[in-house]
């Protein structure tokens, strides 16, 4: 192939060649045997600077045999973490956190710990807003998990619009320190060096950070 014509000369332009970072097993094979051809006759290789240039030959051998089942061996991870994550698009999680989701006028689910008993529990729930849609009282509660029950209305009654609702505690009208858990839905998924979930279309999640994964509905 030629590269180009020198306007001067009229000659041909010689290829630029980029030089190779790393040198593959052929590369190898290649200097060994380039080596055996050029070496001096009066002065062979003796036996044992063969043996261990051998030895040194099927070391490195070894180890692109060791890189290219490495290789191999990751690509079958990325296949299976594909197609775990995969898998988890639209079905409904459990993680941490006190955002919940209401879905064709149905709440998806919360659930809370407690610490030790709590007293004139509240549970506070605010739109996207901040705004208080709903306060629902839970009464005197014991220590251990609890599961919200929400309707999916407001204090009026009313089917509450679809969407990402805040869940807030107080016992005695103060905030209640306690653990939350929500339910959501896993929307998309994307694979990295820390593969993550989306739930809700909103809130990335670490695979290691679901709490639970159920039935897809």
């Amino acid at each position: 192939m030629i590269a180009g014509v020198n306007p001067q000369t009229g000659q041909p332009l010689a290829l630029k060649r980029t030089p190779k970072k790393t040198l593959s097993r052929e590369d190898f094979i290649l200097l060994f045997i380039k080596q055996l051809q050029f070496q001096d006759p009066m002065k062979p290789i003796e036996n044992n600077e063969m043996a261990m240039q051998m030895a040194l030959f099927s070391q490195v051998d070894q180890l692109f045999k060791l890189n290219e089942g490495f290789e191999k061996f990751m690509e079958t991870v990325k296949t299976n973490q594909l197609a775990t994550l995969s898998s988890l698009i639209g079905r409904i999680v459990k993680i941490k956190g006190d955002y919940g989701r209401v879905e064709k006028g149905r709440f998806l689910g919360a659930e809370f710990t407690l610490d030790q008993p709590a007293y004139q529990v509240q549970a506070v729930i605010q739109d996207a807003r901040g705004r208080e849609v709903r306060r629902l009282n839970l009464g005197n509660l014991s220590a251990g998990k609890h599961v919200l029950d929400w309707d999916a209305t407001d204090n009026q009654g009313q089917k509450v619009p679809d969407g990402s609702y805040r869940l807030r505690l107080l016992s005695g009208g103060k905030p209640l320190k306690a653990e939350i858990s929500v339910y959501g839905r896993v929307t998309s998924a994307e694979l990295g060096e820390t593969p993550r979930v989306t739930v809700n279309g909103e809130e990335k999640v670490k695979l290691s950070d679901l709490q639970e994964i159920l039935y897809q509905i």
